[in-house]
């Protein structure tokens, strides 16, 4: 699991040119599972704690980081990890979403990746 984490930091760090440039971007995590929750650890030295938010249908709380609903995320993130896949009519409505934002996405979630595709926001996206 630790491989695959510094390959999302790395990604990461990359799409925003640099480490200092991190600090203080909304953050969301979707899908807070294991994997996710190491993730989050890891980004906290780099966008700090409070930024960091997570969605996820099964878990409504942690308390570590902030819980979102997935719609409510999109005007304010600058930086959107998607780590499972999840219901295509989360996304039935992407015109709020941030036109500047950055989309982590795993190149197993071809759903995802597709649905951003034809929604115009391929150049926000970094597949790994």
């Amino acid at each position: 699991m630790g491989e695959k984490i510094e390959k999302y930091i790395n990604a990461i760090v990359e799409a925003k040119w640099w480490k200092e440039k991190l600090y203080w971007i909304p953050t969301d995590i979707i899908w807070f599972w294991e994997f996710g929750k190491n993730l989050a650890l890891a980004l906290e030295p780099l966008v700090t704690k409070k930024e960091i938010c997570f969605f996820d249908l099964d878990v409504k709380s942690d308390e570590n980081y902030h819980y979102f609903d997935f719609k409510d995320m999109f005007k304010k993130t600058e930086l959107m990890i998607f780590t499972k896949e999840i219901p295509q009519e989360l996304f039935d409505d992407l015109n709020n979403l941030n036109p500047n934002v950055t989309l982590v996405v795993d190149k197993k979630l071809k759903d995802i990746i597709e649905i951003f595709q034809a929604n115009w926001f391929w150049k926000n996206l970094v597949i790994i």
